[in-house]
C-alpha cells in the first residue's frame, strides 16, 4: 500500500514550513539587534588611545637606566600613557623602522645608543615628523632632538625632557 499525499495538503505543509522559517530567521534578527539605550561595552584594551612614549634602543641592555625610568613614568602619573620598548634590529632599514614607530602613533620616541641615534637622524634628515618628538639619550646632541645626558638619565630628566 503507498500512500500518497495530496497536492493540497503537501502545498499547505509547504506553506508552513516557509512560515516557520521565516519567524524563525525574524526572531533571531530582532534578537540579534542592538537595543535602545545599551551601551558598548568597555574597551579590553586602552593601548591604541593612549598617549604612547616608544624607547629604540641599540642594545639589548640599558645601561642608562631610561627604561625603567619611562616605566616609572607612567607608573606615578596615573595617566591614559603607555610605554613600548623597541630593539632596532642589526641591518634594518634606519628610516623605515622609525617611521614604522611614527605610524604606531609613538607621540614620543626615546632612543639610546649609537644605531638608534643614527636611526632617528636619517629619519629627520629625511623630514619631520611633527607630531611626534624625538629624545635622544645620548653623548652627542641631535639638531630636530631633545638631548638628554646618559649620565643624567632619571625619572625626573626624562619626564620633562618627554613633557618638552
Amino acid at each position: 500500500m503507498t500512500s500518497r499525499v495530496s497536492p493540497r495538503r503537501l502545498a499547505a505543509l509547504l506553506g508552513a514550513g516557509a512560515a516557520l522559517a521565516i519567524a524563525g530567521a525574524l526572531v533571531w534578527f530582532l534578537r540579534a539587534a542592538p537595543e535602545a539605550g545599551v551601551r558598548a561595552p568597555e574597551p579590553v584594551s586602552h593601548v591604541d588611545t593612549a598617549t604612547r612614549y616608544c624607547l629604540l634602543t641599540s642594545t639589548d641592555g640599558d645601561p642608562t637606566g631610561t627604561w625603567a625610568a619611562m616605566r616609572k613614568i607612567v607608573a606615578e602619573s596615573g595617566s591614559n600613557t603607555v610605554v613600548q620598548r623597541y630593539r632596532l634590529p642589526a641591518g634594518a632599514d634606519a628610516v623605515a623602522y622609525v617611521n614604522t614607530l611614527v605610524r604606531l602613533r609613538c607621540s614620543t620616541v626615546v632612543t639610546t645608543g649609537t644605531a638608534a641615534r643614527s636611526a632617528v637622524a636619517a629619519r629627520l634628515a629625511a623630514g619631520a615628523a611633527s607630531h611626534v618628538r624625538f629624545v635622544v639619550v645620548s653623548g652627542r646632541p641631535l639638531r630636530g632632538t631633545t638631548h638628554l645626558d646618559p649620565d643624567t638619565v632619571s625619572t625626573r630628566s626624562l619626564s620633562a625632557a618627554v613633557a618638552g
